[in-house]
């Protein structure tokens, strides 16, 4: 099969918690407005590519293979995610979803972070656990490696010719380095170019 009839659309994305999480004063309006401005950057970039809706399979960091895909999209989007609100009116124009993601690395990754989570909860507030983050960063790494060496085998293995793949990732993944060499990578945005995008991190993950 000749790969580079196979076309991949990369889109790289911050997590955060959107608004359904965070719902108690004012002081969560910079980082709603932040998200909000981010997400309606990224839509209007898909809507000019003009895609073939019925011939592009959608990928999305953290939605594992397990043949609930669609189940968890909805839920989220219902929850208030504007990552997964986009996929859901993509989906209803004629895209198919992909389960992206091993369970068992999404797990361990969760696991890491709980335990990262109760050791800070432990240490002194105002100075945290440099070790504790330090030991999560460098396991961390080498599970997204990972993470990013099953995601390329899924794609490479589930785009048929003459499709086309959206895979919205999220910035930390090194993802579009491992698939460069076999297909053509248009980048939807190269960085997150929203002025506000400090608040999503200094607000929204609060």
């Amino acid at each position: 099969m000749n790969t580079n009839l196979r076309k991949l659309f990369y889109v790289p994305i911050l997590h955060a918690r959107e608004a359904s999480e965070n719902k108690q004063g004012g002081e969560f309006n910079a980082g709603q407005s932040a998200v909000g401005e981010m997400w309606a950057g990224i839509t209007a970039k898909i809507e000019e590519l003009n895609l073939p809706w019925n011939k592009t399979r959608i990928y999305q960091d953290g939605l594992p293979v397990s043949g609930k895909e669609m189940e968890i999209v909805t839920r989220l989007a219902e929850n208030g995610s504007l990552n997964h609100l986009l996929i859901l009116n993509l989906l209803m124009q004629g895209a198919k979803l992909e389960g992206t993601e091993n369970m068992d690395f999404l797990m361990r990754e969760y696991d890491l972070l709980n335990i990262l989570l109760m050791k800070q909860a432990g240490a002194d507030m105002s100075a945290g656990d440099p070790g504790a983050k330090a030991e999560y960063q460098a396991k961390s790494r080498g599970l997204l490696a990972q993470r990013d060496e099953f995601i390329a085998n899924r794609i490479k293995t589930t785009l048929q010719e003459g499709e086309v793949s959206l895979v919205f990732m999220g910035v930390m993944h090194r993802l579009d380095k491992i698939l460069e060499k076999d297909f053509p990578i248009s980048y939807v945005i190269y960085r997150i170019p929203f002025r506000s995008v400090g608040a999503i991190y200094n607000t929204a993950l609060k």
